[in-house]
């Protein structure tokens, strides 16, 4: 690792190094560190000399709420820290230490840590020490902070068990002075002002004996009493997990591990800065944090001009018809997949405002760019954006008014409704006439001079992706990107090698031949529009290769989906992660894995036939309500299992409720779908022979009648089903599932 661990829980993210030291604990919703500056520091206590441990070669695994260290201090001291989120009514995070002597003697151990509470710059900044100043008071096994600010926000620095002392300073150099030496002054009892805390604990450790230490850092917006009640039940032992979330599990680990990440990275999306960008991760929110998107569209409302529409991210005086569009669509989407039409009402006029600026922007059935702004994806290049007539920004703009037609008829706004169609189906056959050249490829622009640009870049699939509109543009669009000269490991790149005029691997952020991940997902995603879902799938395979396994060798951090990569120079570039590639995997997934499609009368999942994933469990999909579907394949035939009141499915069994199951084997993944009857789907994610025992509680009141029951197993090429045990009917049930490499089952408990 070269770049910091991000970890996200809603609007708050920390930043872990590599040494496993944290850089900051931020909060997105109010912009600053709540906490800055974290560590520990290791010694070796004999003979009353004190000897400060190497800094030990740590072995990182990290998830997407959670991170754990494993590593060596001095030669028989096995050391594991993890840091984890606190849950509870006020934010922060824990730092959890396990000690461990592998050694033949007897070792006394000293862990110093020291913890900046007073930093107030979020953590791109390594250099963000104290600027806040607080009121602390030393109470043995805890600081408790007052911010000195109006209204007081409070703040709680805690161990358990209590260290040996706590020292407060506000000189940052005297501090490291005490660090170096291994030692700490008396207690500190309070102090005013930016203070650092230090902390000491002396271990004894026998041959083989661990101990184990936590370190809280808790903050509350309002109240020191409430920060206070949350450490003690941290101090009692009590633990809140906290919800379980959103999940979607394949038969690729990888696509798996990717989709927790993606969900991770959408964490405070809306309160990005960028407009654009805030308003291309809405669509993906809203499967995974219906909350989260709808906080966003609400915010967007009050950001709009006069005339209607957003304005433009890099320059707010003036319209951006892309981000009015991108804007729109999500709103629609989200507003189809409420299925609420009181909702749908309340909304409305703004997006009827926000239609209208797109009429404004298309008189004539074409839309013209400002040409001294970036258009269209293309945002970093300093010079050479298209201009003039873009098709991207046409099409979103006519997908914007598609969707936005669907949510007039279901609110029965028929003449809107006419309307938003009939300019969204005019300005295609704009791009179809105008924009597309005799090869049937989309231009990349109709510049100010009248010229067609018809250079070959990933822009025809970004346009393509933006509306559905030509089938043959799409389907070039989409072939011409899987040739030799856009290929890389991860998907197509930005420009080919082959273009000896523009290609450029790192000019603009890599946008003129570099390797970009939202504009590849935009591929991915067409795919699967097109009927090619066996290639979209296979991208978004290569995408969570690079997420889970590369990204880290390439300079970047586990779990992040690069804004672009160097290819040649083997480097991912620009810190953090994509959010809005994070949310294009998500939509890839959903709409194109599951074929989730939102209308007005209905929303329904229509899982394509073949794919690169045998199988696919999605559980907590946001729908217009929570729904959770298992989607198994074989013989080109897609078998679904879902559960909700409001979802549909076209082909596929629908069921009230649904459990996921805990089963005890690595790489296994299940669901008990139930009323009427009950249905348990297992999978296997790894390429290995897996059995397992499946434990499950049986669901219905026909159960009871019976002392034992049929298990029926389904054949996928038949579709039937057929015997293969019998159960005793029992408050807690099991039998013994196994399953081939990647291979799914569903088992059905009978009462017929």
């Amino acid at each position: 690792m070269k770049r910091p661990l991000v970890l996200r829980l809603r609007e708050v993210r920390a930043l872990v190094d590599p040494d496993g030291s944290l850089r900051s604990f931020d909060s997105l919703l109010e912009g600053r560190a709540l906490f800055g500056f974290e560590g520990l520091w290791f010694y070796k206590v004999q003979a009353g000399v004190v000897v400060q441990a190497l800094r030990p070669d740590w072995t990182v695994r990290a998830a997407p709420r959670a991170a754990q260290f494993s590593g060596k201090v001095f030669d028989s001291v096995e050391a594991t820290q993890s840091i984890t989120f606190f849950h509870g009514a006020s934010a922060g995070y824990v730092r959890r230490l396990r000690l461990r002597n592998s050694g033949p003697s007897s070792i006394k151990l000293r862990v110093i840590g020291l913890a900046d509470p007073t930093a107030s710059q979020l953590g791109e900044s390594s250099e963000g020490w104290g600027s806040l100043g607080f009121n602390a008071f030393n109470r043995d096994s805890h600081v408790a902070m007052d911010e000195v600010s109006d209204p007081p926000s409070a703040r709680v620095v805690g161990t358990t068990p209590a260290p040996a002392r706590f020292f407060m300073t506000t000189n940052r150099s005297r501090a490291q002075d005490f660090i170096s030496a291994g030692e700490l002054p008396e207690s500190t009892a309070g102090m005013s002002g930016q203070v650092l805390i230090l902390s000491l604990h002396d271990l004894d450790l026998a041959p083989a004996e661990s101990k184990e230490l936590a370190f809280a850092f808790i903050y509350n917006p309002a109240r020191l009493e409430d920060a206070l009640s949350d450490f003690r039940r941290l101090q009692a032992g009590e633990s809140n997990p906290g919800k379980r979330g959103p999940s979607f599990y394949c038969s690729s680990q990888s696509i798996s591990e990717s989709f927790a990440w993606a969900v991770s990275a959408l964490q405070g999306a809306g309160l990005r800065g960028y407009l654009l960008d805030r308003y291309e991760c809405v669509r993906g929110m809203s499967y995974v944090d219906a909350v989260g998107a709808a906080s966003a569209l609400e915010g967007s409302r009050k950001l709009a001009r006069k005339d209607g529409s957003m304005p433009h991210s890099s320059e707010p005086s003036m319209q951006g018809v892309l981000e009015t569009s991108v804007l729109l669509q999500a709103a629609s989407v989200h507003l189809l997949l409420a299925q609420d039409k009181k909702k749908s009402r309340s909304l409305y006029p703004f997006l009827k405002r926000l239609a209208g600026a797109l009429f404004a922007a298309s008189k004539g059935y074409s839309i013209s760019t400002e040409p001294s702004l970036p258009q269209g994806w293309r945002r970093h290049l300093g010079r050479g954006h298209p201009t003039g007539e873009v098709p991207e920004v046409t099409l979103a703009a006519a997908g914007a008014l598609t969707w936005a037609s669907q949510v007039a008829r279901q609110i029965s706004k028929s003449d809107d409704a006419g309307k938003f169609r009939e300019r969204a189906e005019m300005l295609a056959d704009r791009v179809k006439k105008s924009l597309t050249d005799d090869r049937g490829f989309l231009s990349l622009c109709l510049d100010s001079s009248g010229r067609l640009r018809t250079d070959e870049t990933i822009d025809m699939a970004i346009a393509s992706y933006r509306h559905q509109f030509l089938p043959s543009a799409e389907q070039a669009a989409a072939h011409r990107l899987m040739e030799k000269d856009f290929e890389t490991p991860y998907g197509p790149r930005t420009v080919p090698t082959s273009n000896q005029v523009y290609f450029n691997r790192s000019y603009g952020s890599g946008q003129l031949g570099g390797y970009w991940t939202r504009a590849a997902l935009a591929h991915a995603s067409l795919c699967y529009r097109i009927g090619l879902s066996g290639i979209g799938s296979l991208e978004l395979q290569k995408v969570s290769r690079l997420v889970t396994e590369d990204a880290p060798k390439l300079g970047g951090s586990p779990g992040e989906f690069p804004y672009w990569v160097d290819i040649e120079g083997g480097e991912v570039r620009e810190a953090d992660s994509d959010p809005v590639a994070a949310a294009r995997f998500i939509e890839a997934l959903i709409e194109g894995e599951l074929g989730l499609v939102p209308t007005a009368e209905k929303v329904a999942f229509s899982p394509p036939g073949a794919s690169s994933l045998k199988w696919a469990l999605a559980s907590d999909i946001w729908a217009g309500e929570l729904a959770t579907v298992f989607v198994g394949r074989g013989v080109g035939e897609a078998h679904a299992f879902l559960s909700g009141s409001k979802v549909e499915c076209r082909k596929g069994t629908k069921f009230a409720k649904a459990e996921l199951l805990d089963l005890p084997s690595r790489g296994l993944h299940g669901v008990s779908f139930s009323s009427p009857g009950q249905i348990l789907c297992i999978g296997n994610a790894t390429n290995q022979q897996a059995r397992s025992t499946v434990t499950f509680s049986p669901r219905g009141a026909e159960l009871s009648k019976h002392l034992s029951v049929p298990l029926e197993t389904l054949d996928p090429a038949k579709a039937t089903w057929a015997k293969v045990a019998s159960l005793r009917v029992l408050p807690t049930m099991s039998f013994e599932a196994s399953l081939g490499p990647n291979e799914w089952k569903a088992f059905r408990i009978s009462t017929a």
